[in-house]
């Protein structure tokens, strides 16, 4: 018999009222004595319901609850906690411009950030990786910065999957409903009170939306469910699982998402200038305002299409190409004929927004990208790897000027610095960081730490994680109905003395989480070295649909039992934001192996490095940026092959080197001291170097000063006088493609015609273009030059004449730099430069 679920909310005495509030707000999972508020009242209570705030207020007695309300030393806590709390929420946000000057935040310039996923705690469970993880610090980040910033996602019914790891080591699937009413999150309501719900159309069916919101600091999430009695079943599942295989739901998913998110962000009033699409999965989002700009408000097609390309930021997170998301045009013609027909457009002129070539497929982060100002890969190797992956969405461009940039990522630091960490950034920084990690100068401070106060506090957290982690593997048994004797056992698994190495992330196979595997006998050695033993705790999931990265964690618990290093070797099942935290606050050394490029950018390490503790990986994603040889150590030895069998060997063996004679020397190497010196020296130096140069703040401003600022100063100008400006480009534009086919550079001529120049030697041009009867004032002519396959210049050749022909003569000069091969040509464009931003196809190089 099935019963009727209800929902009953906790009496709550006068007195603690403040704490149910704190506790509807996730500044309380990320603020330190907030959390321990929570925590010293019913510490395994607090574990049992997986540190959430709110449940834990439900599942306390009433007796607790009124002897809560009564206990003095409690209160006194309490008020200073909730005197913190609106101290923060009343913060006056600002941004900090790239000369490092504070600019108060204008609340009128809102920005809209859509991603599938949020990741902020454990106990909201509708994120998967690293992309949601990212995305929830970011939210967190725009609250300590104070900025205008709304977030929106969806709500899952059951998130992605729990992993269970079977008796014969291969991962299982377990899909486990959130009980949203015990989270910290509210349905949105109207005037009324009543819950907040609005129809759409996807193909000939309605569909209910509920939206609910989550209080992120200062910063409001909204996420759309679909989970609600108004649908039939067929619609109610469509929120039900994050990342779900069925390709029409997965669709379903991303409209709700995007067009879904345009609808809930008007009918709350939100009216935001510029919209960050975090990934693909949102993009049809510009469908939707294509829609609102057409119909309501009247715009042409071309005028509207511009307008939403200068309020776009789109950011890329996958390097290779068959992750990105894409669908058969057959899917588009199904879900969006009545969209596109509305719009006066035909269909297959529509797909093409989506499309480089003339296969079938659609892929969003071409449709994103196409239409986006600013787009962006996630660390200075990866925007390399994504101007390369679409270069051929700008074929009239040099593949070093295809406009993708990178903003490195980030971590926010009060999230993921450990207790023991902050205490002694509490102490030694002050509470400047919380607020202003982008201020350089503050770091200088983490010098002053003593090295004997950053061991300890690491070795306080150490012998946590170790705690944590048996407890965890003793669970993992007793669901397995184990024998009391390997209970026993895995009790006491682990040694806090040993030099403790952490991998834990997707188990993709890229990322090679069985690298070490590759000579066993030496891992063997390693790892029971009699005078410098090692331990390694591996966690992470799989795809449910990727055998081999199933097949990966089966082969390291089955190595740890044949060569009997269960005691060395641990896997940790269900890796979340719990055991994440504990695994980067906790372990020595961080291994990161992946194929070199396919990291995008690996925040973990990042995570890692604040807390001092080490990084061992390849010089991929974010660690080229930090790594100077004093703050860990960069697996380099497959640099230098293409053979994918030579690479990992001589990764492998690298890793096996440094373990043996410098990582583990480094680590037990305590000389006079009872600590290792040299040591603690590098893990100040990651802190300083990763904390200073990752933190989440820092990120946030970057995008504010590369993308934002310019957007909103864009818009300034492009709204005046009802677009005026955009009319006059677009009638530009028309004379400009009348005209263009015509336009060529006919000749160039260089100051020498040899193949051998001296570096620092003057280069002089002179080049003649036929304009038409273009003006020349309308046009520049440049020269591209290209001294490296990291930098380019360009250099405006200066006008001298124009001939009865129409051609005009130009000339200029520059200066070699550097040496070896290198290469120049000639090009000519529009003059103006925000026209040319709106146009970039208008380009012609000369023929060579």
């Amino acid at each position: 018999m099935k019963l009727k679920n209800f929902y009953v909310k906790p009496i709550v005495p006068e007195s603690l009222k403040p704490l149910y509030e704190i506790s509807y707000n996730m500044w309380s999972t990320w603020d330190k004595e907030a959390e321990r508020l929570f925590r010293r009242t019913n510490p395994e209570l607090f574990r049992e319901v997986r540190h959430n705030p709110v449940e834990f207020l439900h599942r306390l007695s009433f007796e607790d609850m009124e002897n809560l309300s009564k206990d003095n030393g409690f209160l006194y806590e309490l008020d200073k906690v909730y005197d913190k709390y609106k101290r923060y929420i009343s913060f006056e946000g600002y941004y900090t411009d790239k000369n490092g000057v504070d600019i108060p935040a204008d609340k009128n310039n809102i920005i809209a950030y859509f991603s599938m996923e949020f990741g902020m705690h454990e106990a909201i469970a509708i994120y998967s990786g690293g992309l949601g993880v990212l995305a929830g610090d970011y939210l967190k980040a725009a609250s300590d910065i104070g900025i205008p910033l709304y977030g929106i996602g969806l709500l899952y019914t059951y998130g992605y999957m729990n992993q269970r790891i079977a008796i014969d080591g291969l991962q299982q699937e377990e899909y486990l409903e959130n009980k949203w009413y015990l989270k910290p999150i509210k349905e949105t309501v109207d005037d009324a009170g009543e819950p907040l719900l609005f129809p759409m159309k996807i193909k000939c069916q309605n569909i209910w939306i509920k939206i609910w919101e989550i209080d992120v600091g200062k910063i409001k999430l909204y996420l759309l469910d679909t989970n609600i009695p108004q649908n039939d079943l067929t619609a109610r599942c469509i929120t039900d699982h994050l990342y779900i295989a069925d390709k029409h739901l997965r669709i379903q998913q991303e409209i709700i998402l995007g067009q879904g998110g345009m609808k809930a962000l008007d009918l709350l009033g939100i009216k935001p200038r510029v919209f960050h699409l975090n990934e693909g999965h949102s993009a049809f989002l510009i469908i939707e305002r294509m829609k609102k700009l057409m119909l309501d408000q009247k715009m042409s097609f071309e005028k509207a299409k511009q307008l939403i390309i200068q309020s776009t930021v789109f950011t890329t997170h996958t390097p290779v190409i068959e992750g990105n998301e894409h669908f058969d045009e057959s899917f588009i013609r199904e879900y969006f004929r009545e969209d596109i027909d509305s719009l006066g457009i035909t269909m297959d002129r529509f797909l093409q927004c989506g499309k480089v070539d003339g296969s079938r497929i659609f892929w969003l982060p071409i449709f994103a990208i196409k239409y986006s100002k600013f787009r962006n890969g996630v660390s200075k190797l990866h925007g390399k790897v994504s101007r390369q992956m679409w270069k051929d969405i700008f074929p009239y461009m040099h593949d070093d000027e295809v406009p993708i940039d990178f903003v490195t990522n980030g971590v926010h630091l009060q999230t993921w610095l450990s207790t023991e960490i902050t205490y002694l950034f509490d102490r030694y920084l002050g509470p400047d960081y919380m607020h202003k990690a982008t201020n350089k100068q503050l770091w200088d401070n983490i010098s002053v730490i003593p090295n004997n106060e950053i061991w300890e506090a690491h070795k306080r957290r150490k012998e946590q994680l170790i705690t944590f982690v048996r407890k965890k593997i003793v669970k993992t048994l007793q669901r397995r109905g184990a024998p009391a004797k390997s209970i026993k056992r895995a009790s006491n698994v682990l040694n806090p003395q040993f030099l403790t190495i952490g991998f834990a992330r997707r188990f993709a196979t890229y990322k090679r989480a069985n690298l070490l595997l590759q000579d066993i006998e030496r891992l063997k050695n390693i790892l029971t070295n009699p005078q410098r033993p090692v331990q390694i705790i591996f966690a992470g999931k799989a795809h449910p649909a990727d055998i081999a990265g199933k097949t990966i964690i089966k082969d390291i618990l089955n190595f740890a039992v044949e060569h009997d290093l269960e005691n060395h070797i641990v896997f940790v099942e269900d890796y979340d934001i719990d055991i994440a935290r504990h695994m980067v606050q906790g372990v020595d050394v961080w291994l990161n192996n992946p194929i070199k490029p396919m990291e995008a950018s690996g925040t973990s390490g990042i995570k890692a490095g604040i807390n001092g503790v080490l990084n061992l990986s390849v010089l991929d994603g974010w660690w080229p940026e930090c790594y100077n040889g004093k703050n860990g150590w960069a697996i380099t030895a497959g640099d230098f092959y293409s053979d994918m069998t030579l690479k990992t060997s001589a990764e492998a063996q690298q890793i096996y080197d440094l373990l043996e004679e410098e990582i583990t020397e480094k680590y037990y190497d305590k000389g006079e001291s009872y600590y290792p010196e040299a040591w603690v020296e590098m893990m100040k130096n990651s802190i300083f170097t990763v904390g200073k140069g990752f933190n989440m703040h820092r990120m946030l401003s970057e995008y504010f000063n590369k993308f934002y600022a310019k957007e909103f100063n864009n818009l300034d100008i492009l709204e005046k006088n009802n677009y005026k400006k955009i009319d006059e480009f677009i009638v530009l534009s028309k004379i400009f493609n009348e005209k263009w086919h015509n336009i060529s550079i006919k000749d160039a001529f260089a100051s020498t015609d040899s193949h051998r120049i001296n570096s620092s030697e003057k280069f002089t041009v002179e080049v003649y273009a036929f304009l038409d009867n273009v003006s020349h004032e309308d046009l520049s002519v440049e020269l591209f030059y290209y001294p490296d396959a990291d930098n380019c210049e360009i250099i405006k050749l200066s006008f001298v004449e124009r001939y009865a022909d129409n051609v005009a003569k130009y000339t200029g000069q520059f200066s070699v730099a550097g040496s070896g091969e290198q290469g120049y040509n000639i090009r000519v464009r529009p003059e103006n430069d925000f026209f040319f931003e709106l146009y970039p196809e208008y380009v012609k190089w000369f023929v060579i």
